[in-house]
């Protein structure tokens, strides 16, 4: 395919406004594909050449990519430089100066160059990077141009969600839609959509024989959420129930030589770790993937320290002073593979059973607590002593519930403990927008608009506005530095809203925002009509918490979960 129509199939997707409409016109790009080309595009798609967990970076900043620009223009590069930081957007800076030509590049070339730029490192990069850029550049349309910098800046703006590729996948080479959980259930084993891609072409009998692989981070299952005891009681029976701790959810990976670490986000966090993996590296000398919760501890008490602190181990070079400041304890709550043994259909009574087999003691891994729930006197208690113990609270866990990766069910639900006045739980929102602060605020942002995330329609619904909890550091210096990079013209495509912000952000950055209660709105679109028609539900007296960098925008509070808290928020 030339990489002409394949950047006019974005465009296409990009001004459509019904998502079905972007399922048909992506599926009908895929099929125009030569088969070996359809994993690339979909890499491409998402604005990489590689999944997120091998960690291929372009390595590319704004200001080198304008300089490769400037190259292929024959301008002077401090000049194209400032123009591109003043235009704010790099890609349309391309489009209007670049000259008119017809662009004879392939979508195959396209990302064997950028693979190039990726794979790059060493003395010399970055003006390897420049040249090859400019090289590509200069032989491109402006509008093909515009794509290939967008790309490597991490600024391809797109409404095409992962839900959204893979329904367009199961049409285009399955011929139904409705067969998407065949290609879900394959990407949350491998987390890989071009992967997937690839077996999808080959056809069903492909995607179900996938199985997960030690070195490949499965999607994580995630737990839904009831008010109190007494609702949970009667959701699950008698369960399990662990210590929720309030750390980094990691999963471990252990193919008998090398070790891989992985967020929830999906992203390589081995070196963030080299205390943990000593300990594990002591105690299993066999295969294994397990997920625990990494919790800082303080060195001279051993008590848990609050999730931030683990955020300071989140740097390139861990030096030290920084392991011995901010000492790690791995609580090991979940085992999806052992001794050669798939375990993730196995029932959690089983799995956990396995766990505690499997488990050798170390001062730095604990088994998460756990206790068998009979009643509601039995949670209750049990609840009060993980607070006590300095944890979040509990996940209570079905006996016979297997592990559904990449999804979230009542087979595991959190209960965490609420404030008097205020929800039983906070939300974890999606910043989609922003007004401009004023008074104090001027020259700020004075309040973020902020979002749910709606799975089946693939898209972004907004539940409030926050201006409250925020410090004047916040203000001034780390809002305007996390959410400037993401500041687009428009809404974008995936996000649903009634209000008009004075600036739109792409939906990347999560916070986790606390309220006093949840009401019905008539200008927020979260779970719009489902309550009452021709409202939506919205926050009463929103309060910032905490930045989330360990959650995607698609692990974000859903707009179903906040109908719940609606119905259940005086529960409990």
């Amino acid at each position: 395919m030339t990489f002409r129509r394949f950047v006019a199939t974005l465009e296409e997707v990009e001004r459509a406004s019904a998502r079905l409409a972007m399922v048909k016109m992506l599926a009908e790009a895929f099929r125009e594909l030569p088969p070996e080309e359809v994993p690339l595009a979909v890499n491409l798609l998402q604005g990489r050449v590689a999944p997120e967990f091998e960690g291929l970076e372009f390595g590319v900043a704004e200001k080198e990519a304008a300089k490769a620009l400037a190259i292929a223009l024959g301008r002077d590069e401090a000049e194209v430089v400032q123009a591109v930081k003043e235009k704010g957007d790099i890609g349309a800076y391309a489009r209007e100066t670049l000259p008119e030509r017809a662009g004879g590049l392939n979508l195959k070339r396209v990302y064997e160059e950028l693979r190039a730029v990726a794979e790059d490192a060493g003395p010399g990069s970055q003006a390897r990077k420049r040249e090859r850029l400019a090289r590509l550049v200069a032989e491109a349309s402006p509008e093909e141009a515009a794509v290939i910098l967008r790309i490597v800046t991490g600024r391809l703006r797109l409404g095409v969600g992962d839900a959204t590729v893979l329904e367009a996948l199961a049409l285009a080479f399955l011929g139904d839609r409705g067969k998407k959980p065949l290609l879900e259930r394959a990407y949350n084993l491998t987390s890989d959509l071009a992967y997937v891609a690839r077996l999808a072409l080959e056809g069903e009998a492909a995607l179900q024989a996938v199985r997960l692989e030690v070195g490949k981070p499965v999607r994580m299952m995630l737990a839904e959420r009831l008010p109190g005891p007494a609702q949970i009681m009667e959701k699950l029976g008698p369960h399990y129930a662990e210590h929720k701790y309030d750390g980094e959810r990691v999963q471990v990976h252990f193919d008998g030589a090398r070790f891989w670490v992985y967020s929830r986000r999906l992203e390589n966090i081995t070196h963030q770790y080299p205390d943990l993996l000593e300990a594990l590296s002591a105690t299993q000398k066999r295969p294994f993937i397990i997920e625990a919760e990494a919790v800082v501890v303080d060195p001279l008490t051993g008590e848990m320290r609050p999730f931030q602190n683990v955020l300071n181990r989140k740097v390139k070079h861990l030096t030290p002073e920084l392991l011995e400041k901010y000492p790690i304890k791995g609580f090991v709550f979940e085992i999806l593979y052992a001794d050669g043994e798939v375990l993730i259909e196995r029932p959690y009574r089983e799995r956990r059973e396995r766990l505690e087999r499997w488990f050798r003691p170390h001062e730095r891994l604990e088994l998460s607590v756990k206790h068998w729930i009979e009643s509601v006197q039995d949670l209750t208690d049990f609840f009060d002593a993980a607070i006590e113990a300095g944890c979040e609270g509990l996940v209570c866990k079905k006996a016979d519930g297997d592990y559904e990766a990449g999804k979230r069910g009542f087979k595991w639900v959190k209960y965490k403990r609420g404030i008097a006045g205020k929800l039983s739980d906070t939300l974890d929102l999606v910043i989609v927008g922003a007004w401009l602060g004023r008074g104090r605020r001027a020259g700020s942002y004075g309040s973020l608009l902020a979002a749910t995330y709606d799975p089946d329609a693939d898209r972004f619904e907004t539940l409030t506005k926050v201006g409250s909890g925020f410090s004047d550091e916040d203000l001034n210096e780390v809002l305007p530095r996390r959410l400037d990079p993401y500041r687009r013209e428009e809404r974008h495509p995936r996000v649903w809203s009634l209000l008009e912000p004075d600036v739109w952000f792409d939906p990347v950055q999560v916070i986790e925002v606390e309220a006093q209660e949840i009401t019905l709105s008539p200008n927020h679109t979260c779970a719009f009509g489902q309550v009452q028609e021709g409202r939506g539900l919205a926050l009463r007296f929103p309060r910032f918490v905490r930045y989330r960098d360990d959650k995607s925008p698609e692990e974000a509070t859903t707009s179903s979960e906040v109908v719940e808290m609606y119905r259940n928020q005086w529960a409990g």
